[in-house]
């Protein structure tokens, strides 16, 4: 897990142990002392300790070697506070807390802050805007949307929790060819149905058409022509051409609400729409042509220069002056600004990586005040097992982001109903839902944005390993003890009592909640999070499986079940910023 020690994200009790372990050292190295030398971490899963210090940055000033520096420490060195005891290890300096004392204030810290315990503020007065989903609304939804739609959800969702103001965005790319061959598609063999006439999903009718448009134009040289006439004639304002082009998007836009609501995601806070601004990106070309930025070719091609900066000339205009995508970009990049944004991210795959490169520069170049604030958080290629996602001829079997949930909910209800053979149908749908949203979503969530995944539903939706339907098994274990327990938990308990190794590796691991949501902040990486959740339960299951809890003595029995309340709102927070539903019954 990629978590960093920030003084500034760390919870009430790791701060402690941050600040009784600087006090040391201070006495310790006296005038040596510098913060920017002490890069305090977290020991690998190997490393009997509880926090670490390499001693390289200090070799340097110090000039000693690190681990010379790591024994001179650990011999003059008093713990005191909350740490307990100092040892070396070649050139690291181990730190072991005083566990009672870390403990209380671990999980009465948890116990008091309930569900807005690794909130911050971190993010105060300013605004973030994420743009995601952005489709092309010619046919139905994949699951590389799918894996867009989850990565600019939960980072939205954690940015906000980190105190930002977020505005949630998405671009529908409305025009355009692509668009055009739908229509005629529709035109010529749509003969006024309907998608309720068709029995098809809104999304998936219109895209019939494009699909139907794409197979038959390999055998007819005339139908490419017709979609460029058709796409002439939207720009031309033609009414017969744009009131089909209105009827189309407006059932697909119907069956992709159908499709991220499903999803979590209800509404987004600014929706933007290619069809509405595309000529306006002219305006800026033009502004930037005066500038010198772009210039115009023998051939009439109006493009940025931009091999002196180490990247590849970009055209924004044709010949024939019809736009492109960057066009576009350039103006809504002006719109965006209208919220004095303190940082713009647009969240897609890295096909694109290039062309964001691109378009940055030219906007520094036009003198756009806000460019460095503007960033491209490139995800990689999602693909099933059996390959390739799309094509012409439309979606390979599986890989609609439709038809993969419906997958997923038939193979969790299969699971479902092998435990609970008597469970209502209607209950049983329900939780199948759950369950294979949280198998999509975690196991999308779990892997860093820039890796190129293969998704492996059978995989994805198992009750055990690092999958989410494990988490909400946990989630549902945990409340279960509490049903049968039917007791009020409290805070006042007798920490002594947490002695067992099993009990501190998930105390210490609820601590670091707080970093590690200051670490998917910095990163825009919600795997931090999602791998950091999987290895909180499984330390859980380990610790359930080891000690007793409602069978312990009585002060023992309070303690643990301060210790698994405190679990289980963590869980709850931190599968609630993924996007997942947790269950109260699994």
């Amino acid at each position: 897990m990629s978590i960093k020690l920030n003084i500034k994200t760390l919870s009430g009790a790791e701060k402690k142990v941050i600040a009784d372990i600087s006090a040391l050292l201070k006495s310790g190295l006296g005038k040596d002392y510098k913060p920017r030398l002490i890069a305090l971490d977290y020991p690998a899963e190997n490393i009997a300790a509880d926090y670490v210090l390499p001693c390289f940055l200090l070799a340097k000033k110090l000039k000693k070697a690190p681990a010379e520096i790591a024994l001179e420490l650990a011999a003059q060195l008093t713990p005191d506070g909350l740490i307990e005891k100092v040892k070396a290890s070649g050139p690291y300096l181990n730190f072991f807390v005083n566990r009672q004392a870390f403990t209380q204030a671990a999980l009465s810290e948890i116990a008091k802050a309930k569900s807005q315990y690794g909130h911050s503020t971190k993010g105060k007065g300013k605004t973030v805007m994420v743009e995601y989903f952005s489709p092309n609304t010619n046919k139905p939804l994949t699951i590389g949307h799918v894996r867009n739609i989850c990565l600019g959800y939960s980072i939205s969702q954690i940015l906000k929790f980190a105190g930002y103001k977020v505005i949630q965005a998405t671009l529908y790319n409305d025009r355009g060819i692509a668009i055009a061959k739908a229509i005629v598609g529709y035109l010529k063999w749509g003969q006024g149905k309907t998608p309720k006439d068709a029995g098809l999903k809104p999304d998936h009718f219109v895209g019939s058409f494009y699909t139907q448009f794409c197979q038959a134009a390999k055998n007819n040289p005339n139908l490419d022509p017709e979609a460029t006439q058709a796409l002439q004639a939207w720009e031309e304002d033609r009414k017969d051409i744009k009131s089909v082009w209105q009827q189309l998007m407006a059932w697909v836009l119907e069956g992709f609400k159908q499709t991220i609501n499903k999803l979590g995601v209800s509404q987004f806070n600014e929706e933007y729409y290619e069809s509405e601004y595309y000529q306006s990106g002219k305006e800026v070309v033009e502004k930037g042509v005066k500038l010198g930025v772009f210039v115009k070719n023998p051939e009439g091609v109006t493009y940025a220069p931009l091999q002196k900066y180490g990247l590849a000339d970009k055209i924004v205009l044709r010949p024939d002056d019809t736009s492109l995508y960057v066009t576009q970009d350039l103006h809504l990049a002006y719109l965006k600004d209208k919220y004095r944004l303190d940082s713009s991210v647009y969240v897609v795959g890295s096909e694109q990586d290039l062309y964001f490169k691109q378009l940055f520069k030219i906007l520094e170049l036009l003198g756009f005040k806000n460019a460095s604030k503007y960033y491209h958080l490139s995800y990689g290629m999602i693909r099933l097992p059996s390959g390739k996602i799309k094509s012409r001829e439309g979606l390979v079997k599986g890989t609609g982001a439709d038809e993969l949930m419906a997958e997923l909910e038939e193979l969790a209800g299969a699971e479902i109903k092998k435990r609970y053979a008597d469970l209502p149908e209607k209950e049983l749908n329900a939780r199948a839902e759950q369950i294979a949203l949280a198998a999509l979503k975690f196991y999308i969530l779990a892997v860093g944005p820039k890796t190129t995944m293969v998704f492996e539903p059978q995989k994805s939706i198992a009750f055990t390993g690092r999958t989410g339907p494990y988490l909400q098994y946990v989630y549902a274990r945990i409340n279960s003890i509490f049903e049968k327990t039917g007791k009020k938990v409290t805070a006042k308990v007798d920490f002594a009592a947490l002695n067992d190794d099993a009990e501190f590796a998930v105390i210490r691991l609820l601590a670091r909640y707080p970093a590690v949501i200051g670490s998917a902040v910095s990163l825009l990486d919600p795997s931090v999070l999602a791998n950091y959740l999987f290895e909180l339960a499984k330390a859980f299951s380990l610790f359930y499986e080891k000690l007793p809890v409602l069978q312990a003595q009585e002060n023992v029995r309070r303690a643990r079940l301060l210790l698994i309340h405190d679990v289980r709102i963590v869980l709850h927070s931190g599968l609630e910023l993924l996007g997942i539903k947790v269950l109260e019954k699994m």
